[in-house]
């Protein structure tokens, strides 16, 4: 039961999961290269099916139609692509159908598709980045549509006795709208998965998720008894930020390594397979004649490969190694599919040039989103700590109004005349107590838009959700500090 239960979740799972552009042109990638290793169909087919990619399942079930029903392939990768729901595999899947039957050389026609899968895939990155642009700047402006809702119910307490089940509807409407922004955000931005799972990767990876499970339970304990010990809110946040800053700087530090070593492979395959093809020598002893210090993200990791294939480690696990502990998932992919082709006998040469381009375009598409990203992140910090200030300065007004209030009441008791008298008593039901509700409603709206603020940076960057703790810490601590410099600004101007 349990068996045909997983096979079942499988099938529901696949049948579900988007194909994109990238997804084929990683299988086209590699497939060429093993294609070019002069390896037969039925070979190329089979390896094809165990590729980790959303599309190989296609080529399992061509390969079970070829080896169980006895279907030629041509026919068998007809009848898959007729069937195929996804619109890129059904024609890519025709097409080569179509060359298989006409006998053209199958290596020729996969680096020809690749490639002109890589243009299709550069081209809808390029519209993705342009969809993410527009819904940066669509955050920005709910964002501070938000903050002004909070705003205008602080002003409206003064005038109108508001109920406390509408400000509190209004406010979560304000929230809904920012989460909901952020969340199609992530959903607009270009499908990248740049860095592999933290407990694989490289070192600054693996301390950074240890880090997190100890610090961030730690920053929410600590702040918790802050509270319970009434400490000012200033210190609260500070003490959160401080807690939650190393894990953050250690995952940015891990992400810049990433981004460092995606940006240095290109180079390393080409070079690398150059060398094997001129001196006639294997990936091991070509490996031990360049000069690593030329790729300086790296040397730590080439170094340590280069000593476990020297200590006769199986090659193909020391490979494996390599590319999970730069922590890239591209180096991981490009490796795996550089080493499979040489392996099977592939010129290391043409194998080098086929991974590189694949990287390199790849390498070359997140150069641009980064740079999108960054100008969206410095402007969502500047944006946020402008408007928890706003916030902080308005709710000091406030409080200093109530003060007011509360003296030219008693003044005029003692004068003998009453507010409500006046017509005034609307405007003398405003206290202490409803600031005191207000600071709570401030200081929520700043947590949560701060939570929601960090999550809409590292989703228009494509990081590791890790990397929310870098801008949490960030936007927490300038929160602090508008705590603790706006009461007194409020003071000098009252």
């Amino acid at each position: 039961m349990a068996t045909v239960a997983a096979t079942s979740n499988n099938r529901i799972r696949n049948y579900f999961e988007e194909i994109t552009s990238y997804d084929l042109f990683q299988q086209l990638t590699y497939m060429s290269a093993t294609a070019a290793a002069g390896i037969s169909r039925a070979r190329t087919f089979q390896l094809a099916r165990e590729l980790a990619c959303p599309p190989a399942r296609f080529f399992h079930n061509i390969h079970q139609v070829a080896e169980n029903l006895r279907y030629n392939y041509p026919d068998a990768v007809r009848l898959i692509g007729e069937t195929a729901k996804p619109d890129l595999v059904k024609t890519f899947l025709l097409r080569l159908s179509d060359a298989l039957r006409s006998g053209e050389p199958l290596p020729g026609f996969l680096q020809r598709e690749a490639s002109v899968m890589g243009e299709a895939y550069t081209n809808d990155y390029t519209r993705s980045l342009e969809s993410l642009k527009k819904w940066n700047d669509a955050y920005a402006a709910v964002t501070v549509s938000s903050a002004l809702i909070v705003i205008i119910n602080m002003v409206a307490t003064m005038i109108y006795n508001i109920e406390l089940s509408t400000m509190l509807l209004m406010v979560m409407i304000a929230v809904a709208a920012s989460f909901g922004v952020a969340w199609v955000l992530l959903r607009a931005s270009p499908p990248d998965q740049i860095s592999v799972p933290l407990l694989l990767g490289s070192a600054a990876q693996r301390r950074a998720r240890k880090l997190f499970f100890v610090l961030v339970p730690l920053a929410i304990m600590t702040a918790l008894l802050l509270l319970a010990l009434k400490m000012d809110k200033t210190y609260v946040l500070l003490a959160s930020a401080a807690l939650l800053l190393p894990v953050g700087w250690t995952a940015r530090r891990a992400d810049k390594e990433t981004v460092r070593k995606d940006d240095e492979i290109s180079s390393f395959l080409r070079s690398l397979g150059g060398t094997a093809t001129s001196r006639g020598t294997t990936l091991t002893e070509a490996l031990a004649s360049i000069k690593i210090d030329s790729f300086p993200a790296l040397e730590p990791d080439i170094h340590k490969l280069d000593l476990r294939l020297k200590a006769f480690g199986k090659p193909r696990l020391c490979w494996e190694r390599f590319g999970a502990e730069t922590g890239s998932k591209l180096v991981q992919q490009v490796i795996g599919i550089f080493y499979e082709a040489i392996n099977l006998g592939g010129d290391p040469e043409r194998i080098g040039k086929l991974t590189s381009e694949y990287s390199m375009r790849t390498a070359m598409l997140r150069q641009q989103r980064r740079g999108v990203a960054a100008t969206f992140s410095w402007l969502v910090i500047v944006m946020h700590t402008v408007m928890s200030g706003l916030m902080i300065f308005l709710l000091g007004i406030l409080g200093q109004f109530a003060l007011k209030l509360t003296e030219a009441a008693k003044e005029l008791e003692e004068g003998g005349a009453s507010a409500a008298a006046l017509g005034l008593g609307n405007m003398f039901n405003f206290n202490a107590p409803q600031v005191e509700f207000l600071g709570m409603l401030v200081i929520g709206m700043i947590l949560i838009l701060a939570v929601i603020s960090a999550f809409a940076i590292v989703a228009s960057e494509g990081a590791h959700l890790i990397k929310i703790t870098y801008y949490l810490a960030i936007l927490l601590f300038a929160a602090g500090l508008c705590y603790m410099f706006i009461p007194n600004l409020v003071l000098m101007v009252m």
